[in-house]
């Protein structure tokens, strides 16, 4: 079957180069925003050059070697295969008999001098083969108590530029064993951390020592695979966890530089890889996607397809292993198809990586025509207006600075950006701004005098007197609660007039969602849901103004269902009144001074509660800690309300399924 398999794919590569270059992959390439926290297509980054069979059975891993040679090992057949970059077999290593024969390898290392390290799991050892290939040494497991009765069954391995060998082992727990060059043990290192789940917690809070002796222990996940970069750095991959410490970062000390990051694309992973320019490159089963990773961790791009029924050129069976060579191709071992498939780069792949790369490194000059280039590609692709958005800034042009930042969703630029627009305006118009200021000051003085002058000469009708009444009590209820909702419960305000003040408070709303500045609200306008904007606003609102009906009047309040609208209407004034310096605030400062929107922001909601909780008690004539219980039991009527709700939505929506698939079904029989 496999050797059915293998043909086919040979098939499809001779098929695929006949064909024009602009067909049509078989699989999709995304980018992931990070600004966004969202995925876009994009076009692709890699494309497919070639699927070599290889005369492999079980490929397990693989690795680029410093002379250009791809070293696979291919675990069913008992051996390691060498290709050349054009997928030709160069030679095979360990099919000899003799010491170097190997027996079932899943991993494999090649050194910078040449020489290769090799996961010999079925004799449990490490074997050696020098440049040539020779049979050279091995490493057995070492004499230390410390290993005690573990069994030494390496399945991958690293080596650092000292000789060190970090190896795994099957299904081990304790982390990597580290061995000198040797074969002396020199400890266990990276083990991962223990899952922590509510389960557990709740166990250690119920059961005795006895019982949690008997319980059994949370270990941590082994590691399925390692990677080491030109700096010494680490890299271990663990499946699952839901992308938490998917892949770690370890330095000398074992510490994750990634501090236990949770991956995009990190449920499933199986093998990772890290390229010249420090991108990381993983593959993942969960999501079937090759993931491309900048050097923390975070998600660049996405492309590739796993599927186990493959027979198509350019998609993966079931990956094993993955490596990137010296000119920055991708290869995959496929175990399901017994062959390495090669990815090389677009030449938009390469100028957009090669800008992020100039990027990371703090070359914005130097990046700035790759950019240009990948722009005049894609002017869609939101890393293009980050980088572009940082060469402005240190070239000086704030205004297309701040506009290209903006597109890109990318805050602390535009923040940056923005500052120095702002100080350029400050400076330029202070003088008018400070005169500005005091005229708007003297007016508010002067004119409240003119107007109260005014309202003395001649008196408003009883009926606009008691209007004026209910609106300095909106005013008042603020500073002075107790006494506003006093004066509020013998009131009867006019019906259009608590419409219009919850009116104000839905205008102040739609302030906020359409006027806050894009430093506090990194969003599209034309995105934008209003109507569902306001409904989350107003569903709490009046689920509050039942439930607190509904209950105080059970525990014997006085207040009357009109009463409890009016109060409710009342008590967002701070929401009203506050939106005014929030949104100015909003507009006006920068990241460094986003506690005058927080504190802001903090201080409406605070007010409201206060407001709300005094309402509850003037308004049903509750002492303080009938109020408490009152609002207790209120807030619980509300989840209540809530999830009655979605039971019904839910039970509605069921049904209405239901009677369109009868309605479908009967007219198909008909």
């Amino acid at each position: 079957m496999k050797k059915w398999i293998a043909c086919l794919l040979a098939v499809a590569l001779l098929l695929a180069a006949a064909q024009p270059a602009a067909a049509a992959l078989p699989y999709r390439t995304f980018y992931y925003d990070a600004n966004r926290s969202d995925w876009f297509r994009i076009q692709p980054i890699y494309e497919p050059a070639g699927a070599y069979p290889a005369q492999l059975e079980e490929p397990a891993d693989l690795m680029p070697g410093p002379d250009g040679s791809i070293y696979v090992a291919d675990k069913k057949a008992d051996r390691v295969v060498v290709l050349a970059p054009d997928g030709a077999v160069r030679r095979i290593i360990g099919e000899a008999e003799g010491p170097g024969r190997l027996s079932s390898p899943e991993g494999l290392f090649a050194a910078a001098d040449g020489r290769l390290y090799v996961a010999d799991s079925g004799h449990e050892r490490i074997a050696v083969f020098g440049p040539d290939g020779s049979f050279q040494r091995e490493y057995l497991k070492p004499d230390s108590p410390l290993l005690g009765a573990e069994a030494f069954v390496p399945t991958k391995l690293v080596v650092d530029r000292r000789g060190v060998l970090y190896v795994a082992l099957n299904s081990s727990y304790q982390g990597l064993v580290r061995i000198d060059p040797q074969g002396e043990f020199m400890g266990y290192f990276g083990a991962n951390k223990a899952d922590t789940s509510m389960l557990n917690w709740l166990k250690k809070l119920v059961l005795n020592k006895e019982q949690l002796a008997k319980e059994k222990a949370a270990l941590p996940k082994p590691i399925a695979n390692i990677a080491i970069d030109g700096d010494g750095f680490l890299y271990t991959a663990t499946a699952g966890a839901e992308g938490k410490a998917a892949l770690r970062k370890l330095n000398a000390g074992g510490v994750d530089a990634f501090k236990n990051k949770t991956l995009v694309n990190g449920h499933g992973i199986v093998d990772a890889a890290i390229d010249g320019d420090g991108f990381l490159y993983a593959v993942d089963l969960d999501s079937g996607f090759i993931s491309v990773y900048d050097r923390s961790a975070e998600a660049l791009f996405a492309f590739g397809r796993v599927d186990k029924e493959t027979q198509q050129y350019g998609i993966v069976g079931y990956p094993t292993a993955i490596g990137v060579d010296a000119d920055r191709a991708v290869w995959i071992a496929d175990a399901a198809t017994g062959s390495v498939h090669k990815f090389v780069r677009t030449a938009f792949g390469a100028q957009a990586l090669t800008a992020l790369a100039l990027y990371q490194d703090g070359r914005y000059e130097e990046s700035k025509p790759y950019w240009e280039d990948v722009y005049a590609r894609n002017d869609m692709f939101g890393a293009t207006f980050q980088g572009l958005g940082k060469v402005y800034l240190h070239e000086g042009d704030d205004a297309k600075a701040l506009s290209f930042m903006r597109t890109a969703f990318d805050t602390d630029g535009y923040s940056k950006a923005f500052w120095q627009l702002r100080l350029e305006w400050l400076q330029s118009r202070f003088v008018p701004l400070l005169g500005g200021l005091a005229a708007l000051a003297l007016l508010l003085g002067f004119g409240g005098k003119l107007v109260r002058r005014l309202f003395r000469r001649r008196p408003l009708s009883e009926r606009g007197a008691r209007f004026l009444g209910h609106v300095r009590t909106y005013g008042s209820v603020m500073l002075h609660p107790y006494e506003a909702f006093y004066r509020l419960k013998e009131a009867r305000v006019p019906a259009w007039l608590t419409l219009a003040l919850l009116g104000a408070a839905i205008a102040a709303k739609t302030a906020n969602v359409y006027g806050t500045g894009f430093l506090f609200d990194p969003v599209d306008r034309a995105d934008i849901h209003l109507l569902r904007e306001l409904g989350l606003f107003l569903l709490p609102w009046a689920t509050w103004v039942v439930a607190n009906y509904l209950v105080c009047s059970v525990r014997d309040g006085e207040g009357r269902f009109r009463e409890v609208v009016q109060g409710s209407v009342y008590a967002l004034a701070p929401y009203v009144f506050l939106s005014v310096p929030r949104l100015v605030f909003s507009n006006i400062a920068t990241l460094d001074e986003q506690v005058l929107v927080s504190f802001t922001s903090g201080l409406m909601a605070l007010w409201l509660g206060v407001l709300f909780f005094v309402m509850t008690q003037v308004i049903h004539n509750f002492d303080f800690v009938e109020t408490i219980r009152g609002s207790a039991v209120t807030v619980f009527a509300i989840g209540t309300i809530w999830l009655f709700g979605f039971i019904v939505f839910g039970l509605s929506y069921n049904l209405l399924d239901f009677i369109q698939e009868l309605y479908k079904e009967a007219s198909f029989h008909r």
